[in-house]
């Protein structure tokens, strides 16, 4: 089977993430020919997972400046025509293949929503061709039950498939030793726990509620080390947190796994959410997630059993939602964690559903 992905870029995000990973797996099977294509990977920030994508993948770039340009809308109907996929599996906005889907029909063609369906169209108006678009020529494919249904609210129709994201495990890297050393020497206390948050700084990943939650927590005398990975916080009115000695800001990395094996937990605090791939990480490696309710992360949260989940968006709420791992009786198991994670949301599990799909596109 040939098999086209397309993406705007391989910067770093979750949705890159999974679309590598996706390929990479794809090509395990050799029955398949896959193929990435992208609009705008022609910079440093623009290829950040490149150098993870499995050299058996062919990847071209159109060198649009834009995403959505005459240049990216020919240049996608050019690749898709030169390519002749059998599938065309979109991960960004549909609009780049309105031209295919109607004229281009020897190739199947389907669309993830990684986030809900109202913030996954770019231009509201194109709502009503978009909806006859999955109906008639795109498979829609949602990411976790909450997207299941802000995709039948939005278009009043239920022909999309719900498959859950999954994550290939990080693991640790060589660099593993010297980040349990960076971590030790930012604990004040070798017993107190360590929190990690994953994610870039922006106003949907509500780290304002983080950050005053923890803060409040800080003022309560509790003892703990909360380490931030992720852009953007430079430019943040917190980067004074970093002074507090609670707080460490550490940019971006590419090794997150190394950070993620040296926490306890990993705490989310979005306002939104599709799936994160970043709570998927860490269960990987066996971190304990708490989280607001945010979209797809209440499907994979059971308060209490494999993660806390706070009720609301609240500071006060989810400052006593963290607060409940100081309590002498708080236990959840990591190896739960870790087993649910195995069970339901690797990307070996995630690929094996969507081949499935693109079989039955086939038929």
């Amino acid at each position: 089977m040939r098999i086209l992905q397309i993406i705007y870029n391989l910067s770093q995000g979750g949705g890159e993430r999974f679309v590598v990973d996706t390929c990479n797996e794809l090509v395990n099977n050799n029955n398949n020919e896959v193929f990435l294509l992208t609009i705008n990977a022609n910079t440093p920030k623009h290829c950040h997972y490149l150098s993870t994508l499995s050299p058996q993948v062919i990847h071209t770039d159109i060198g649009a400046s834009n995403g959505l340009s005459l240049k990216s809308i020919t240049g996608v109907y050019k690749a898709i025509k030169q390519i002749k996929p059998d599938i065309v599996h979109i991960h960004c906005s549909p609009i780049l293949i309105y031209l295919p889907a109607m004229f281009y029909r020897k190739a199947k063609y389907l669309q993830t929503l990684h986030t809900l369906a109202n913030k996954a169209i770019s231009f509201q108006w194109l709502r009503g061709f978009q909806k006859w678009l999955f109906k008639k020529r795109i498979q829609p494919v949602t990411i976790s039950n909450i997207c299941q249904q802000s995709y039948i609210d939005f278009y009043k129709q239920d022909n999309a498939i719900c498959i859950t994201n999954g994550r290939a495990r990080l693991g640790t890297t060589d660099k593993y030793k010297s980040v349990q050393d960076e971590i030790a020497d930012y604990r004040q206390n070798k017993d107190i726990p360590v929190f990690i948050h994953v994610a870039r700084y922006s106003k949907e990943k509500n780290q304002k509620l983080l950050f005053d939650a923890f803060t409040k927590l800080h003022n309560s005398s509790k003892e703990f080390l909360l380490i931030v990975i992720g852009a953007g916080f430079d430019n943040s009115p917190y980067m004074h947190l970093n002074d507090t000695g609670y707080v460490k800001m550490l940019g971006a990395k590419q090794n997150v796994g190394d950070y993620l094996a040296c926490a306890d937990y990993f705490v989310l605090s979005s306002l939104y959410e599709g799936l994160p791939l970043s709570l998927l990480e860490a269960m990987s490696m066996g971190c304990i997630p708490i989280s607001t309710p945010a979209g797809g992360v209440v499907d994979v949260i059971t308060d209490g059993k494999n993660g806390l989940l706070c009720p609301t968006f609240e500071t006060e709420d989810f400052y006593n939602t963290v607060a409940k791992i100081f309590d002498n009786d708080f236990v959840i198991n990591k190896q739960q964690i870790i087993k649910g994670y195995e069970e339901n949301y690797t990307i070996e599990v995630c690929v094996s559903k969507y081949y499935e799909v693109y079989k039955n596109l086939m038929k």
